[in-house]
């Protein structure tokens, strides 16, 4: 693993107020999510049987994304952590550097384009 550092002081700084800007929009979402939960199991009581059952699905899919935003802010969290670290911004499967242009659209990226597409086993063009 390279001793020196390939993204600047000046990228990491834009990385690491990229992360803390979406850390706050996960958080300010998650809060108003929580209000609004209430609000909608409150409304389910006051439906009839049928209104409940399409409300049951739209709480399962509000349930799942709620899941993915948990995952993304755990993943902003660590990044937090180790964007001013030497590893930050390298690929942990090849070890070759992600473009700052792609961690720029998502900071908390662990791997290349490559090599993120051949864990997520899609075929590469």
């Amino acid at each position: 693993m390279p001793s020196t550092f390939h993204l600047s002081q000046e990228q990491r700084v834009v990385l690491s107020a990229l992360l803390q800007s979406r850390l706050i929009d996960l958080q300010s979402k998650s809060q108003l999510q929580g209000l609004s939960q209430v609000e909608s199991e409150r409304q389910t009581l006051i439906q009839d049987a049928d209104d409940s059952r399409q409300l049951a699905g739209e709480h399962e899919v509000e349930g799942m994304l709620s899941d993915i935003e948990s995952i993304e802010f755990n993943e902003i969290q660590q990044a937090m952590e180790r964007v001013h670290g030497a590893a930050y911004g390298l690929c942990i499967d090849c070890q070759e550097t992600i473009p700052f242009d792609r961690l720029q659209l998502q900071p908390q990226a662990l791997r290349c384009v490559t090599c993120q597409t051949v864990h997520e086993g899609k075929s590469l063009p």
